[in-house]
């Protein structure tokens, strides 16, 4: 192990928690932003992509002046009246932007109510990037937004229809620029702004908007593949899934899979992959720093990084156990005794039954699981330390040239490259390495611990470096010793797929019993179009 660690000054500069601690997270986003368009992590409701668009046109067609702080002061008064709207009605729903705002307004017991700014962030920013990829907003010349002819201007007229006839509606046509609403006009617009009840209408623009028929580029006939891939699993489970049942089949790929809906598996594998490796990092240097902590409760001073390697390494009954689980520990051995060569051999072996290459990745049969492992590694404690190499030798596995004389037909995951841990960068040449070099499993494990730590000290002297920049160092490296600076909770990359699984909820093509009659004649008219592509 002759990597030097980096060492690490801690500076007054402010301090962060951060999320992306190991900077492993990065290349599993990218990968989920290249994979999936039009949802993120942060826009549960899809109602709110109606009310944006709504906001938009009702702004242009008031004829408001073309200002930036203006816009803003109007959306915010218009998200103010749709989230009290909705308080009014008594909803226990969490994903309304400021609904505590909201809450707060409402319990003053006024008759008339303020109409502003109820968040720090208002649903627009936080929406605005998902309504332009779905081709419904688009950035005006003036800096403003604008509707789209094909979609948004549709969507935002159907949902102006819900005030029709109310008091607030006729209010805000002849004074737009309007900053109070009575509690008689929330009352009378609950219903109809309900986000939990979306008009038939208003929906059917939606799902044309989220699965188009006739999709407008790359990215669109790509979102309409992976929903297709969503609600044939919800045909054939005959229930609704969950994000693992997707995993589940990117691995291995269910009997009747249409082949146009495939490729969508492949790009979902590549995601797990990447954070199969992020979540196992994350649950080793977790390990670390309990480590670090349990010596400076007992000496009140930092932890040697060698005895913390050493504790880490140390044979222990959970880190066999954990290799026995995988089938990688016979009776009667323990990981101590472990050559690295013979748990990469049983990899290789756990991955060989009826292996399929194809696009630059692999599959198997039964054998490891990147999803159990990593679940695994997240349940185990310190025996996630044992896992590790093993998550190294299955990225190698699940890695592969389709056709060795044409590199260009690599996978993506061969593109991240060597400060991001990359496949092909690090482990590849780091695993040929451990094999030639005939290391024992302990001694890899060490080098990965200290890869491990290494990679946090690389991260956060890289975000401190910068102007203005941010101490997130969870541990301080002084020469040989090494002392918490910081809190860390390790964890994995948020896909988009809880998101996308409940707007199909929303849009009632789904529910808990399946596919409904709405979401099989959509999947029916997605599969025809994507034959036809």
């Amino acid at each position: 192990m002759n990597m030097p660690v980096p060492d690490w000054v801690s500076f007054d500069a402010v301090k962060t928690g951060g999320l992306d601690l190991l900077g492993l997270r990065a290349p599993v986003q990218s990968l989920g932003n290249d994979l999936f368009d039009g949802v993120t992590t942060i826009t549960p409701k899809l109602r709110y992509m109606s009310v944006i668009s709504w906001i938009v046109w009702r702004y242009a067609e008031a004829r408001l002046p073309e200002d930036r702080a203006a816009f803003f002061k109007f959306a915010a008064a218009q998200e103010a009246a749709f989230v009290m709207a909705n308080r009014t009605l008594g909803l226990a729903v969490n994903n309304l932007v400021g609904v505590d705002g909201a809450n707060e307004a409402l319990a003053t017991g006024k008759k008339t109510l303020p109409l502003k700014k109820l968040a720090q962030n208002i649903a627009l920013n936080a929406y605005i990037a998902s309504s332009r990829q779905l081709n419904l907003t688009k950035q005006a010349e003036h800096g403003l937004n604008q509707l789209s002819e094909q979609r948004g201007l549709l969507l935002a007229k159907e949902f102006d229809k819900v005030l029709d006839g109310t008091a607030y509606g006729a209010r805000l046509s002849k004074k737009p620029d309007t900053d109070k609403i009575t509690r008689e006009e929330l009352q009378e617009l609950a219903e109809p702004m309900s986000i939990l009840s979306i008009p038939r209408g208003e929906r059917d623009i939606l799902i044309d908007v989220i699965m188009p028929e006739k999709p407008l580029s790359l990215a669109e006939w790509r979102r309409l593949r992976h929903y297709a891939l969503m609600l044939w699993l919800t045909q054939t489970e005959d229930r609704s899934i969950e994000e693992a049942d997707i995993f589940e089949a990117a691995q291995r790929p269910p009997a009747g899979l249409p082949v146009t809906l495939a490729a969508s598996l492949d790009g979902f594998l590549a995601f797990v992959v990447r954070d199969c490796l992020a979540v196992c990092h994350e649950y080793v240097f977790a390990a670390v720093m309990r480590e670090v902590d349990s010596v400076f409760q007992e000496r009140a001073s930092a932890a040697l990084s060698s005895e913390v390697i050493a504790s880490l390494v140390a044979d222990a009954a959970d880190k066999d156990e954990a290799l026995r689980t995988f089938g990688l520990l016979k009776p009667g051995e323990t990981t101590g005794e472990l050559s690295f060569r013979t748990v990469h051999e049983r990899v290789r072996k756990r991955c060989g039954k009826a292996r399929i290459e194809a696009n630059g990745i692999a599959r198997w049969t039964g054998g490891l699981s990147d999803t159990e492992l990593y679940e695994h590694a997240a349940s185990s404690g310190d025996a996630a330390v044992a896992l590790l190499p093993v998550a190294w030798c299955l990225a190698c596995e699940r890695t592969c040239f389709e056709d060795a004389s044409a590199p260009a037909q690599r996978n993506p995951l061969g593109r991240i490259g060597q400060h991001l841990i990359g496949i092909d960068a690090v482990i590849r040449p780091k695993v040929v390495e451990f094999l030639d070099e005939d290391r024992s499993y302990r001694d890899v494990m060490a080098e990965l611990v200290l890869r491990t730590v290494q990679q946090h000290l690389r991260v956060a002297w890289n975000r401190f470096s910068v102007p203005q920049g941010k101490d997130v160092s969870v541990l301080i490296a002084d020469t040989d010793s090494w002392a918490r600076n910081n809190a860390f909770r390790p964890g994995r990359t948020g896909s988009r797929l809880p998101m996308a699984i409940d707007w199909l909820d929303q849009l009632k093509l789904t529910s808990k019993d399946g596919l409904t009659k709405s979401g099989k004649r959509v999947l029916d008219r997605s599969l025809k179009a994507l034959e036809k592509a």
